[in-house]
This record gives C-alpha cells, sequence and structure tokens, in this order.
C-alpha cells in the first residue's frame, strides 16, 4: 500500500482498513487529505485482494468536514479543496466492495457525505450528524442533497440540510442513518468485527448486490427488477453458487473464491 500523510490504510484478511489521521484538525477536509482519499480509492479500486473496507478515524471526532472558516474564505484554494474532496467522495461511491464506517464524535459537512456512501454505518453513543452549510450561506458538497434523502427520506433529510439541525446518534438510527448504535470504545472493534464477517462471504454475491441496489435506484422499477433477474441468472453458473449449494448440503462454512 501507499504510504499516505493523512490516512493510515492497511489490509488484513481481505480487508481494508482505512483511517482518517488528520485528528489534530478534527479530520478537516483539507485539499491534502480530499486528494489523499481520492488516490486511496482508486488503489483499492485496482486491488483484487480486497473483499471488504472498513473506514474509521483517529481522535476523537470522525471529521468536522470542511472548515466553519470557508463561509469567510473565497480563495481559490478552498474552492479547490471541496472540488477535490467531492471527486473523491464520488470515487469512494463507486467502490465495489462493501464499505462499513465507524463512526464517532463529530460527523459534519463533507465527512457526513462520505459516511453516506458507506453501505453500513456503525455510530458511537456519543456520535453527531450535520450539515451545516446552510448556515454558513453555502450548498452543501460531496453528493449530500442527493444521497442523505435516499437513506433517510426527504422530510428528515431537509431538516438537516436547510436547517442546520444536529442529529444524535439515537436519532440517526431510527432514521435509518445509522445502522448500529454503540460504545465509543467499541464502534470501531465492532464495525471490524462486521468486515471479517463479511469477508466471509462470496465476493461475487457481495459486489452484485450492491450492483443492483446502486444502479437500481437510478432505473424504473420495471428495468431495476430485469437488472436483478439478470444478475442472478448470471451468478447460476458461479463456482462460488455451487459451493454454497454443497456447503449447505454438507452442513459445513462455505470456503468462497470469488469465482
Amino acid at each position: 500500500m501507499v504510504k499516505y500523510t493523512y490516512l493510515d490504510v492497511w489490509i488484513q484478511n481481505s480487508v481494508a482498513h482505512v483511517v482518517l489521521n488528520n485528528s489534530g484538525e478534527h479530520n478537516v477536509f483539507n485539499s491534502e487529505m480530499a486528494q489523499e482519499l481520492g488516490a486511496c480509492a482508486r488503489e483499492l479500486q485496482d486491488r483484487d485482494d480486497i473483499k471488504v473496507i472498513v473506514l474509521g478515524t483517529k481522535g476523537k471526532n470522525f471529521s468536522i468536514g470542511l472548515s466553519p472558516d470557508i463561509a469567510e474564505d473565497y480563495r481559490d484554494e478552498s474552492y479547490a479543496a471541496i472540488t477535490i474532496a467531492t471527486h473523491a467522495i464520488e470515487e469512494w461511491s463507486r467502490l465495489p466492495y462493501p464499505i462499513v464506517a465507524a463512526i464517532k464524535g463529530i460527523c459534519s459537512s463533507l465527512a457526513l457525505s462520505l459516511a453516506c456512501v458507506a453501505d453500513l454505518r456503525y455510530a458511537a453513543a456519543n456520535a453527531v450528524f450535520s450539515v451545516p452549510e446552510a448556515t454558513w450561506g453555502l450548498v452543501p458538497g460531496g453528493g449530500i442533497t442527493q444521497r442523505l434523502p435516499r437513506l433517510i427520506g426527504k422530510g428528515p433529510a431537509l431538516s438537516l440540510l436547510l436547517g442546520g439541525e444536529i442529529l444524535q446518534s439515537s436519532q440517526a438510527l431510527q432514521l435509518g442513518l445509522v445502522t448500529k448504535v454503540t460504545d465509543e470504545d467499541l464502534v470501531w472493534i465492532e464495525a471490524c468485527q462486521k468486515a471479517k464477517q463479511l469477508a466471509n462471504m462470496s465476493t461475487l454475491s457481495m459486489q452484485y448486490t450492491k450492483e443492483c441496489l446502486l444502479k437500481g435506484s437510478e432505473l424504473s422499477l420495471e428495468q431495476a427488477l430485469r437488472l436483478e433477474l439478470d444478475i442472478y441468472m448470471l451468478l447460476q453458473t458461479s463456482q462460488d453458487r455451487m459451493e454454497g449449494v454443497h456447503a449447505f448440503l454438507e452442513k459445513r462454512s462455505p470456503q468462497f473464491i470469488g469465482e
């Protein structure tokens, strides 16, 4: 793996661990960290030894996203940081692997945009979610205006996007933004345990299920159902599918190989 300045990245047992490491600045999305996030997504995309990604952070907060100073900063560098971060989040959204996020403390602004790209979100009891850009006179970026309503519905999303509302982890769980709430000391551990569990499943099954969900959401119901059926039939001839059947009949754990 490439050595990064603002990210800690390692691979173990087919799980890629990516940790935001700009904790002295509350993991703010500066241009450098945004560039590294994009580069990391491209590197992970090209690897064939990964089944799952777990995304976490060092420090007390997941990330404050944009710095509040951005509201008073109209320099080209600030625009560049937002643009680079938006592109990086889009690259993360195209990763075919399941992504499990471990969130604690503040998850705000572009950081919430990144968290919305994850497939499962584990949150500490002290986690809080917000999109403060509207209170700064800005339009939220990073795809949050499109992804958040798809996760929690238009009404709750508008409360966050327009009013600068702060969502507690318990509220986020009720809305479906968060998969599970746990203790702060356990959130990374439990996210990693879930990633390890997913890594034992069929790579083909997980990736194509994710493709059905993501691509299907952009199609009509009829087209989405056709896509699901086509992919179902495609996997009927896979070795993983046969291994799953044999393992069930033989009452043992399957050994998937991703073929």
